[in-house]
Formats: C-alpha cells, structure tokens, sequence
C-alpha cells in the first residue's frame, strides 16, 4: 500500500501544485542561505581532532571546512582562557597561523604559554616548555632591531618612542622582521582576580 503523496503535500504545505511547491522550498533555502543560528556544539573526540590538524599546521579555515563551521567557532574550541594575572596576550604567529599564545603577568614577572604547533622552529621559545621572564624578555630583543644599532634614534623616532624598550617597540611593529614571515599579535586584558 503506497502512500498518497498528494493528499500529504496538501496536508503538509497547503496545496499539491507543483509551481507551489518549488516556491516553498525555493523560500525555505532563502531563509537560512547564511547558516545563521545556533551553531552545533563539537564532542571532546571532535575538539582534539582540530588540535591535531592545527598541530599538524593545517590552518583554521580547512579545519573549520573540515568540520562544517566558521573559522572563528574553530579558534573559540582551540583558544583556552588567559592565565590568571595576565594582562597581555601575545599569540605569536607564522603567517595567518598562530604558533604559540603567550599570556604575560607584568605584576608577578611570569608568563605562561600555549604552543599551537609541533614546530619548534615556529613556536615563540622554541623547545622549552616553561619559559621564565627572562626567556620572554630575549624573545621580544629578538623580534626588534638590535639596541646597538647604528640609526637607533631615528628608527626610535619613527616609532614616537624615545627610548629602547623592546615591549614597546614590538607593540608598534608587530614583531615584524625582514627575514621572516613570524609576527605577533597584541592584545591587552584586564587582570582577571584569583
């Protein structure tokens, strides 16, 4: 015994003419073209599968194509929370990819650390795992021209900073350099209390 499909148009969408119904699912598609709404929630097996292919360096866009969603939800499941005490994160990055978040407490001189690649030639400290202040401080020497050099005080001065203070002097320039393609971006939080 087949089903009357006509008498279930009628009943479902108000009528059985063909033209009619192209029109309403026309419609339905226009509804939701942008995928807007409440976007899906990703197991625990999901989000270590992004940390994967992220680690692997597969950037966030394959990644969010991957599993059906936007690059942004892609980097909310891949970010953590600030370190306590952290007023600044750095997510030093390797073109479009972030390499390693730095979270920096300024009050207690400490940093802590989230490497987003298995490269160590693209991760902010290399191999070391628990960087200390002065590890951070060499990084940011490193991601500035040298304090020896030699047009110093005009480079300063392009920058409006009249001192050499690498933070400072990474904060304008991003951490750029000629002879490679790392950066950092800078972001300043509010301390969150204990």
């Amino acid at each position: 015994m087949g089903a009357d499909y006509k008498k279930l148009c009628v009943e479902l969408f108000g009528t059985d003419n063909v033209e009619k119904l192209r029109h309403i699912a026309e419609e339905y598609k226009k509804k939701n073209a942008r995928n807007a709404g409440r976007k899906k929630r990703f197991s625990k097996d999901d989000i270590e599968r992004m940390k994967q292919l992220r680690d692997q360096g597969v950037g966030l866009q394959k990644i969010a194509d991957e599993f059906g969603t936007s690059r942004q939800v892609v980097g909310r499941y891949l970010s953590e929370a600030p370190a306590k005490g952290s007023t600044m994160r750095l997510t030093y990055m390797f073109r479009q990819h972030p390499c390693t978040v730095i979270d920096v407490d300024f009050l207690e001189q400490k940093i802590s650390i989230q490497n987003k690649t298995a490269d160590p030639v693209h991760r902010a400290f290399g191999v070391i795992e628990d960087p200390t202040w002065m590890d951070f401080e060499g990084f940011l020497k490193d991601r500035c021209f040298p304090e020896t050099r030699g047009n110093r005080k005009d480079l300063l001065r392009q920058l409006g900073l009249t001192d050499y203070d690498p933070l400072q002097i990474v904060e304008k320039t991003q951490g750029r350099m000629a002879d490679d393609e790392l950066w950092l971006k800078v972001r300043y939080m509010e301390r969150r209390a204990e």
